[in-house]
């Protein structure tokens, strides 16, 4: 199996997924991200007290969803783009901690996509929501 990082559009430094746990292709989705501490935005964001930023999470929550959602489906050439965040932040992420990641696919209209997502570090939840992304042509 071809590894599934590889039909995300991101790269370093904002490819923020570290590895796919489980991906079933318009289902559902797991992945991880590794907050080693070292990544060049704690320099600006709280630099003595480093936090992961939010829209950060909701980032890599729409990289996975993408995954989920989209790596099959859009054009050829084309990709995704998130069209709608609704989330809530119920924990703060530092480092060092793995982000567990998870997507599923709850509503589908034409290009458009709709999934509930959830982060979380141990068994603390950190955030949890619904976005939207759209396939597009490149």
């Amino acid at each position: 199996m071809d590894d599934p990082l590889q039909h995300l559009p991101h790269q370093e430094p904002f490819r923020f997924i570290t590895r796919v746990v489980s991906l079933a292709p318009g289902e559902n989705g797991e992945a991880i991200w590794a907050v080693r501490g070292h990544e060049d935005f704690f320099r600006g964001h709280f630099p003595t007290d480093p936090i992961v930023p939010g829209v950060l999470i909701s980032e890599a929550l729409a990289q996975l969803s993408g995954l989920v959602g989209l790596h099959r489906a859009a054009a050829p050439g084309g990709s995704g783009r998130l069209i709608h965040v609704d989330m809530r932040y119920d924990g703060t992420v530092r480092p060092p901690a793995e982000v567990v990641l998870r997507s599923t696919l709850t509503r589908t209209m034409g290009p458009l996509r709709q999934f509930d997502v959830s982060a979380h570090v141990g068994e603390t939840r950190v955030a949890r929501g619904t976005l939207a992304l759209a396939g597009v042509e490149s």
